[in-house]
């Protein structure tokens, strides 16, 4: 069994990670269940892991940063506010994968855990999630614990790896996943694939495209390496379309309806100016160039005009501006998306632009594009008419018209965003006015939680020697 990355830990350290969390900017008590069984099945283990997904998708720090929206009345997360996030619940959920896969690999456990799904299927598609998860985490901190995380009482200090050393690794747990899924029972308790392993499948390629083309600054031999391995197992249509999907009960519905309605009632976001304004481009505030808008936003007054609220600043007249469109903030199921075949489309293209295919860069900016504008319900001649005024030109091209698809994905478009500024292609954004937390501009990465220095000492401040200063300013390995 190839797991050497990272060490499988008792279900017990999961619990007592969560509990001696002092920061809890992420996750508050979601992660610490008093009344949970102490012998967990896979399938509560599995389901429990998926609903932190929501977490990802829908937080609204990110979608701030690159600023598709703006705050209201209190505008100090668009402001940078937070400097400390801890990561202690996410290896809670870690734990909880790894728990998976001890008890599909175990061999005095093995047989009971095939009640849900086959052994090999459960420890793919953990695998599979755990990498998603991880990946996330460094590109939010940069260098965090990983080839010594989560061994519970062997070793309470793990080291934090390179970013270079949990890329690597990563790549090898994904491949070892999708090399074993059978034709065997998916997972029970996978609310988001519902057990099909062609899904799964399908995630684990793309997301081993998205990430090899992460490395397209910092290491692209093995980029373009891992991105072709990657290329014919990616989505292939937006009928393929990754997304977390919501339900109409208030334990598990869209976060944003939440922002909005019960159990908060509050306007506190709406579209930023920043985005409204590159959207209306040649057009008007009741025409503008990019019929995306329509479906991405409300206009703000009865005329149709679709105005942004200013980035940064506090909106005390909040109902003046554009709000996210009534399709996502009306909606408990509106789902939200993991991956999608516009952010395929756009990388294929991209990898294009790089030499690292034989593709054509131009034609697939032009198909990701459509796909995009079809995602929002925008007919096909509306498409090719916004595509004849907006043509291919390079690297920069594709930068704006993904930072534009990738709209309301978080930290995914952060993500991108940061690589694209490292190649100078990024779309360009202005800092608030204000900066919080030290900032001294569009953070390039969260700091570690508040406690970290104290909590595990030298292995914190062997990172933050490699890394740089502990702060939103420094740039992580893979963006520089």
């Amino acid at each position: 069994m190839k797991n050497k990355f990272i060490k499988v830990s008792t279900l017990i350290f999961a619990v007592s990670l969560a509990i001696t969390s002092c920061d809890t900017v992420d996750f508050n008590d979601t992660n610490v269940n008093n009344n949970a069984p102490s012998n967990p099945t896979t399938s509560s283990l599995l389901t429990g892991a998926e609903r932190a997904v929501s977490d990802y998708v829908g937080a609204t720090t990110p979608n701030l940063y690159v600023q598709y929206i703006s705050n209201g009345q209190y505008p100090e997360e668009s402001q940078y506010g937070d400097l400390n996030w801890s990561f202690n619940g996410w290896y809670a959920i870690l734990a909880d994968l790894n728990g998976i896969i001890e008890l599909n690999t175990n061999e005095d456990t093995a047989a009971s855990a095939i009640s849900g799904g086959s052994n090999a299927n459960q420890i793919a598609t953990a695998t599979i999630l755990r990498a998603y998860f991880i990946e996330s985490m460094t590109l939010r901190w940069g260098r965090i614990p990983y080839s010594e995380a989560l061994s519970g009482t062997d070793n309470i200090y793990p080291a934090y790896d390179s970013q270079e050393d949990i890329y690597m690794g990563l790549f090898e747990e994904i491949d070892y996943a999708l090399s074993i899924i059978d034709d065997g029972n998916g997972p029970t308790g996978d609310f988001i694939f519902e057990g099909d392993m062609s899904k799964w499948r399908t995630f684990g390629n793309t997301l081993k495209m998205v990430m090899a083309l992460r490395l397209s600054e910092a290491n692209p031999t093995l980029g373009s390496s891992m991105f072709n391995e990657a290329l014919g197992g990616a989505i292939s249509s937006n009928d393929e379309n990754l997304f977390y999907p919501y339900l109409a009960d208030e334990n598990n519905d869209n976060p944003w309806e939440d922002r909005f309605y019960a159990p908060n009632f509050r306007k506190d976001f709406a579209v930023s100016d920043t985005f409204v304004e590159s959207l209306v481009g040649s057009g008007s505030i009741s025409d503008p160039e990019d019929p995306r808008l329509y479906a991405m936003a409300e206009p703000a007054n009865s005329a149709g005009d679709f105005i942004g609220a200013p980035y940064g600043q506090q909106n005390s007249a909040i109902d003046d501006y554009s709000f996210i469109t009534a399709d996502v903030i009306n909606n408990q199921t509106a789902p939200l998306y993991i991956f999608t075949y516009s952010e395929v489309l756009f990388a294929r293209s991209e990898a294009a632009a790089l030499g690292w295919t034989t593709e054509d860069a131009s034609d697939l900016y032009k198909e990701a594009i459509k796909a995009s504008m079809s995602q929002w319900g925008i007919s096909d001649d509306e498409a090719d008419d916004y595509i004849a005024d907006n043509s291919y030109n390079g690297r920069e091209s594709i930068g704006y018209e993904k930072w534009v698809s990738l709209y309301l994905q978080g930290y995914e478009a952060w993500a991108e965003w940061r690589r694209m500024l490292a190649a100078g292609f990024e779309k360009e954004l202005e800092a608030a006015p204000t900066l919080l937390s030290g900032a001294t501009g569009i953070p390039n990465r969260q700091a570690y939680s508040a406690t970290a220095g104290d909590l595990n000492e030298e292995s914190y401040n062997e990172a933050i020697s490699e890394q740089g200063p502990d702060d939103l300013n420094t740039k992580i390995w893979i963006f520089e």
